[in-house]
């Protein structure tokens, strides 16, 4: 959801705020890895598929350490998609699965 307090931040600090030039870097730095791949779809393409993947959080998939804790979403989508790959360690039980698998709760 769009909140009004968006529209109060100066364009530069709303970029940085929301780590927009980390994407737009990954983004660009992805392209020419896979220029070839690319051409067969469009440049507009990829970077509509790039900026939905990072929406759905998917982005952060096969990537290294550095990229998924750059930012506070790419964190979020990481234990996300962790949990979802997980979770059916933890109810399907194991060793481990009460202690490792379990969401946690801070009080």
């Amino acid at each position: 959801m769009l909140s009004p307090e968006r529209l109060s931040l100066p364009g530069p600090e709303y970029l940085a705020q929301r780590h927009v030039l980390t994407y737009m870097e990954d983004a660009v730095s992805q392209l020419l890895e896979n220029r070839e791949d690319i051409s067969q779809y469009g440049i507009a393409r990829f970077f509509t598929e790039y900026f939905n993947s990072v929406r759905q959080g998917t982005h952060i998939l096969f990537r290294e350490f550095s990229f998924v804790q750059a930012t506070p979403h790419n964190r979020a989508s990481f234990l996300r998609t962790f949990w979802r790959c997980f979770r059916t360690v933890g109810k399907n039980g194991g060793k481990y699965s009460s202690i490792c698998c379990s969401p946690v709760t801070f009080t």
